[in-house]
């Protein structure tokens, strides 16, 4: 079944959304969006697809749906249907990436993502404890607002009984061999990202073909080497704004772009800010 992109709104002055829904409808048809989902179900009675997953929803069920993951939800007991509560955090992928990238704190986070390729389901414990901070939401300010979903956050890390909610995702249909080629790619590019990489230098180092590295790039990261490469450059160079002085054209060239216009203007695509203002905004500076 076809599954439609359902756009998450953005809220102003946030990063991030929360939305909670007293009682459902009797259907969510199949729907994905762009980010991650994490949902929380309370006092439900329902049947929850996720991909390829078909489970019972009920009370302090918790999940986490990867971006471009389908998934859907059946009301089971119409009876029940205004008792029902749902509690939605959508978190944007490259926000998450940056955050982890930027700040040591969060690492954890990128192996609990890395898991969520198949969706994940959390403990009970774990749901009440989410809930808990979930009240305490939009109370203060949206600094306040940051550090309960950071904790949040570590309640997911810290979950001994994390379960996944499929068998098999694109991520592990990857061989051993497939494997270990992105581990020489990823090593290749992190010891060669300052200079000139095209996608002939990395098939040469791996000894495969152009066409054979692309696919292996578009099924482990759902995108292409030069697209990689791009947010691998860009992220480094907004480390290196917000914590060293070093002049913007030096940024540019310890990350591989010789041409500081073309950096200003790929920076600025994919920050949403040039990288003056980056620096401005985000360094103590």
């Amino acid at each position: 079944m076809k599954a439609n992109l359902e756009r998450v709104p953005i809220r102003l002055g946030s990063s991030w959304r929360y939305k909670k829904i007293d009682g459902v409808e009797k259907s969510y048809h199949w729907h994905f969006h762009h980010e991650y989902e994490l949902v929380l179900f309370r006092k439900n009675n329902a049947q929850g697809m996720v991909g390829h997953f078909e489970g019972e929803i009920e009370n302090n069920t918790l999940w986490l749906i990867p971006p471009k993951m389908p998934h859907a939800i059946e009301l089971l007991d119409e009876n029940n249907e205004r008792q029902c509560e749902s509690h939605i955090i959508w978190l944007p992928k490259d926000w998450v990436e940056n955050m982890i990238f930027s700040c040591t704190e969060l690492r954890r986070m990128a192996e609990l993502l890395k898991r969520s390729s198949n969706g994940l389901c959390f403990s009970k414990s774990t749901a009440e404890d989410v809930y808990q901070l979930i009240g305490k939401l939009f109370k203060g300010s949206v600094f306040d607002d940051l550090g309960y979903l950071m904790q949040i956050l570590g309640c997911l890390c810290s979950d001994k009984e994390t379960k996944q909610l499929q068998l098999f995702s694109k991520q592990e249909a990857i061989d051993k061999e497939g494997k270990e080629k992105i581990d020489l790619v990823c090593k290749y590019i992190d010891d060669n990202y300052q200079n000139t990489i095209t996608l002939l230098n990395v098939a040469n180092h791996l000894c495969a073909s152009e066409s054979t590295v692309h696919r292996l790039f578009q099924s482990h990261f759902g995108e292409s080497f030069s697209q990689y490469l791009k947010k691998f450059r860009l992220n480094h160079a907004a480390n290196l704004l917000t914590h060293s002085r070093l002049p913007i054209g030096i940024v540019a060239e310890q990350v591989g772009y010789r041409n500081q216009t073309n950096f200003n203007r790929l920076f600025k695509d994919y920050k949403h800010l040039t990288p003056n203002q980056y620096r401005k905004k985000f360094s103590g500076f």
